[in-house]
């Protein structure tokens, strides 16, 4: 038997010189933030770079890689703060816990899911698996009640939103349901049995979703405390990025780990928070700083913008942030644009035209971006932009066109148009409670002969021998009464306030903004008196293809700001800054205007070298939203920017 010298590996030491990389504010916040320690993070200040040197630093100062504890939003901001830390360290970061808050709760219950009542080889729930799991409980607590009450009750996709808000906000029922669809209160007990069974139903199967990866981990740490021991004792230091698009359960998850040690590096921008929607509280951000002991860091040097945008960025800071002043590394810049036009064609009209002058002027079509506060906006910008032949992408998702809501309203117009259009019966019919492919399908091969033979459509829809004929007679009522209907704008509003707005209530989460994108589908059609040019101007802006030839990646980019978030571009057009389109006629009815402010701060200070802010003579044009701005005083964006920042145009 021979001897074996141990070998001791010393780690190799980090480069002193690599602290001279970051600016007098982020080696602050590195090297002196120690126990509780928050960094406020303004934009364009290089968040990312200083996470990425806290690992660094607490590597060279001798802490253990698995003894720190990584939490971020998205797995790729994770990868990158950690291939960071290794290409400055030259170390193996491989034992350090890094990633999500979900993925990093998952790794805690594989190994003690058994304490909050699972197996350890439970399995994880997609956001459609739980609707088909809410649907299979839905149609069991369904089976129970009268055939007349199901139509009442949401559809799964609504009640998973709300079992969602529920569980990430620790709220109860009721306050779940006020802030997701107050119209569905009336059916709070038949809700509530729903998600019982849902829960219950998740236990027998040993399968998890998403929320309850984030609220089983705080039962663990609050109702466990050997565990809450062992855990909080391996991690040294915990560091969280995005700290303020937390929810109440994060944080909490977040303050149990660090009950041990007490060593908390958070990253964030209360001012950046727009996430509410989801259950993100910019408030944690306040609350984490009200606890004695806690110490405050700011990085506050702007490196992506102009000293002009800068200005006009620090003069609309959200009034409820904890208080920065950004300053600009780079020089003066032309002035920030504030632009009123007649309306919102006018306003299509000046994005399309001065994008062609920039890009005449030099710049790239991929350097441009057009920011709106929803979807709704993109459609008339898309409509412009194909006319002209500009090349743009939709980070926000779909085309305006696309989206689902819109195309069952044009199915119903198209079938006015074009009663031969079977793929927009199918569409229609399904729409109905009980209607399903094999009644839709019927429906429009039966149409297609009548209609062939010279009888009306409506005489077919009579003929269609189906369990489903009282839906079928409201489908026919509803058909009835828009024939006659000359006006697309008058067939969409007469759709919206007979039928569709309650279905949307029943059918979405989001039910308020969709019936808000509908809305905007009539406004645009307003333009219109005859259904066949309306019908075929939109195809055309949603077929128009790129110019051949171009670039694939050079682009406009159209999207809302929430998409936004986290990106830049040379020039930004923030459009329809006017009360109840942005700040938007949810957030004026509800009062929450503290993530309007948020929103238009994130907006602004994306732009880099030019920015055009723009807004209509009369406001909003939708009537649908006048009686929210009559009560909204203040409440315009525009009369609070200062006149000396910026320049004013007007078409």
């Amino acid at each position: 038997m021979y001897k074996v010298k141990k070998y001791k590996l010393v780690p190799r030491a980090v480069p002193q010189n690599i602290y001279e990389k970051l600016d007098e504010e982020q080696q602050n916040a590195v090297l002196n933030s120690e126990g509780r320690s928050i960094i406020i993070a303004g934009p364009g200040s290089g968040k990312t770079r200083v996470v990425t040197y806290k690992i660094v630093h607490l590597i060279s100062r001798g802490v253990s890689p698995k003894r720190i504890l990584l939490m971020t939003f998205t797995k790729a901001a994770a990868k990158e703060m950690i291939a960071r830390a290794r290409q400055v360290t030259g170390r193996d970061l491989n034992e350090m816990v890094a990633g999500t808050f979900h993925s990093v709760c998952n790794l805690f219950l594989r190994k003690y899911a058994q304490h909050v009542g699972y197996d350890n080889n439970f399995t994880i729930l997609d956001r459609d698996d739980s609707k088909d799991l809410m649907r299979l409980v839905r149609s069991r607590v369904l089976s129970r009640m009268p055939a007349e009450m199901k139509k009442f009750i949401p559809h799964p996709e609504v009640l998973v939103s709300i079992n969602s808000y529920m569980m990430n906000t620790l709220s109860d029922l009721s306050a779940a349901i006020k802030r997701k669809n107050p119209m569905l209160l009336d059916n709070y007990e038949i809700i509530s049995e729903i998600l019982a069974e849902y829960s219950i139903e998740k236990r027998k199967q040993n399968v998890m979703d998403f929320d309850d990866l984030l609220v089983n981990t705080l039962r663990l740490l609050q109702e466990k405390s050997r565990v809450k021991e062992r855990l909080s004792e391996q991690f040294e230091w915990i560091l969280v990025d995005e700290f303020q698009d937390t929810n109440k359960v994060q944080y909490m998850i977040v303050e149990e780990l660090a009950s041990k040690h007490g060593n908390i590096f958070v990253v964030g921008d209360d001012a950046q928070s727009i996430y509410s929607f989801r259950g993100a509280r910019f408030e944690n951000v306040e609350d984490f700083i009200n606890i004695p002991g806690t110490r405050i860091f700011r990085i506050q040097t702007n490196y992506r913008s102009t000293q002009s945008i800068v200005e006009l960025v620090n003069a609309l800071i959200p009034s409820k942030s904890v208080p920065k002043v950004l300053k600009a590394i780079r020089s003066d810049g032309e002035k920030p644009v504030v632009v009123k036009t007649f309306d919102e064609e006018e306003q299509a009209q000046f994005v399309g035209q001065r994008i062609e002058e920039l890009v005449e002027e030099g710049m790239r079509f991929s350097d441009i971006a057009v920011l709106y506060r929803t979807h709704k906006f993109s459609m008339r910008i898309e409509m412009e932009l194909a006319s002209r032949g500009i090349p743009y992408r939709i980070l926000s998702g779909l085309r305006f066109v696309e989206l689902a809501h819109i195309k069952d309203v044009l199915a119903f117009l198209r079938i006015v148009l074009n009663p031969l259009d079977a793929v927009s019966w199918v569409r229609i019919a399904k729409l109905f409670e009980g209607v399903g492919d094999k009644t839709a399908s019927k429906l429009a091969d039966t149409v297609a002969r009548y209609v062939q033979s010279g009888v009306s459509y409506l005489d077919a829809i009579d003929a269609v021998r189906s369990s489903r004929k009282s839906a079928l007679s409201k489908l026919r009522e509803i058909l009835e009464n828009m024939k006659d209907m000359e006006s697309p704008s008058e067939i969409i509003d007469f759709l919206m306030d007979d039928f569709y707005e309650e279905y949307l209530s029943y059918r979405y989460e989001d039910a308020d903004e969709r019936a808000q994108d509908v809305r905007k589908l009539s406004e645009l059609a307003s333009r219109y008196e005859n259904l066949e040019r309306f019908i075929s101007d939109i195809t055309t802006a949603e077929n128009v293809e790129s110019e051949e030839g171009t670039n694939e990646s050079d682009r406009v980019t159209l999207s809302t700001i929430h998409q936004a978030k986290g990106l830049e571009w040379k020039a930004v057009f923030v459009i329809s800054v006017n009360p109840g389109d942005f700040p938007n006629a949810i957030a004026l009815r509800e009062g929450n205007l503290d993530e309007e402010e948020r929103l238009f701060y994130v907006a602004i200070t994306r732009a880099k070298d030019q920015l055009y802010i723009v807004h209509q003579l009369f406001g909003s044009a939708n009537p649908y939203v006048e009686n929210y701005i009559k009560f909204s005083k203040g409440m315009n964006f525009i009369d609070r920017i200062p006149e000396n920042l910026v320049e004013f145009w007007e078409t």
